[in-house]
């Protein structure tokens, strides 16, 4: 079972819901959903959309991208360094594991590490605006 049927199934017993319940909710088929948790099918975009909404939790934590289950925990201005680690630990291992395409071909190694520095100062430079907001 993939990351996102396991995760549609757990926010939707954290909820106490049915699947027919959440079915009307995201305003699919319970067919459909099932499919979802049983990791036979991934939703669309839009559908996610709808099952996060529904859900009460975000794409990105459906995607498995956070376990952050919404966004009000995600405070960027409340981030340590620590939280900036690993959140680029866990970029690096995602683009090593799936790996990053420029132009068709892969990424070099040195072209991953760029990617994560940018990105590395990105969120530096978003906190330091957030807390001097």
């Amino acid at each position: 079972m993939g990351i996102i049927a396991q995760r549609i199934s757990r926010a939707r017993r954290d909820l106490n819901l049915k699947q027919k319940e959440l079915a009307q909710k995201a305003n699919i088929t319970e067919a459909s959903l099932s499919r979802y948790e049983n990791g036979i099918r991934e939703p669309k975009s839009a559908v996610l959309s709808r099952l996060s909404e529904a859900l009460e939790v975000s794409t990105d934590y459906l995607l498995g991208i956070t376990d952050e289950k919404n966004y009000d925990n995600c405070d960027i201005a409340n981030k340590s360094e620590k939280d900036i680690k690993n959140i680029l630990e866990d970029a690096q291992k995602m683009l090593r594991q799936d790996g990053l395409m420029f132009c068709g071909q892969p990424a070099s190694k040195e072209a991953i590490d760029g990617v994560l520095n940018a990105i590395q100062m990105g969120m530096l430079l978003a906190i330091d605006k957030e807390k001097n907001k």
